[in-house]
């Protein structure tokens, strides 16, 4: 079959086929965005009836997934970050009805400083600090940043339950302003975008793996109702994301969001 194929790989039913099975694989490795339907909305759920207290959504554009755990988890304060100032208006404007929703004028990095942006005005959800070729016209604004544990210091905030991270490909920045949260084990679950941004950063999924081993955290892909916790291998790094989880290993809710 293999040498057929290849004989026949300029074929139009050939390379309609392959598209075809391309497309299946997209939709089997859960490639989609959508809150409701790619696990996000799921993983949030898991902790409706678990006490959460502190939720940080790191890269809050204007605020969809911020309102969603506000909804969901009512009795936590729902820290929103988003490095674009311009963004943080709408950011501030379509939160205003939902009172544990707070707003902040600021990234999180390795650093406390500034970190360049590109930015497009009309996809303010593609913000990027990497040069990922995203068509449309771009600017560059200057993004304040400061770590997370600096955060967490100046706030008084003892630890994370949830700790979600959507920014771009500035993903590992983000998580290496944590180092002490994660060595003091204060971070409850954390999930983050692996994707294509990571080809510009070289950032891999093995250094999402590496970074959360050494501090006695699992980490699976997200689905639509599960999180398949499993070892690292090389074939996974495809670069198609879009979310993985890293929750503690002694985590009570690992068995339920491990599907069992």
């Amino acid at each position: 079959m293999g040498v057929i194929t290849k004989r026949l790989r300029t074929h139009f039913i050939t390379k309609s086929l392959a598209k075809a099975c391309r497309q299946y694989l997209k939709w089997y490795d859960n490639p989609g965005f959508k809150f409701h339907r790619n696990g996000e909305q799921w993983l949030v759920e898991q902790f409706r009836h678990e006490g959460v207290r502190t939720v940080l959504d790191v890269g809050a554009n204007v605020g969809e997934w911020a309102k969603l755990a506000s909804t969901i988890l009512p009795d936590a304060t729902i820290y929103a970050f988003e490095i674009v100032s311009a963004t943080v208006d709408k950011l501030r404007r379509a939160t205003q009805g939902y009172p544990t929703i707070r707003c902040f004028d600021v990234g999180l990095a390795d650093h406390n400083g500034v970190l360049p942006i590109r930015y497009d005005p009309a996809v303010s959800d593609h913000a990027t600090f990497t040069d990922y070729p995203w068509p449309g016209i771009k600017t560059t604004v200057e993004g304040r940043v400061i770590t997370g544990d600096s955060f967490l210091d100046e706030h008084a905030i003892p630890s994370i339950d949830v700790l979600k991270i959507d920014v771009e490909g500035a993903e590992h920045l983000v998580l290496q302003g944590f180092q002490r949260a994660f060595a003091d084990r204060r971070v409850r679950l954390a999930y983050f975008e692996y994707g294509r941004y990571n080809v510009m950063t070289k950032f891999l999924l093995r250094d999402f793996y590496e970074f959360f081993d050494r501090h006695g955290y699992v980490v699976g892909k997200l689905f639509t109702d599960f999180v398949d916790f499993r070892e690292y291998s090389p074939d996974d790094e495809d670069f198609t994301g879009p979310h993985y989880v890293a929750c503690r290993r002694e985590e009570p809710l690992l068995p339920r969001l491990k599907g069992i």
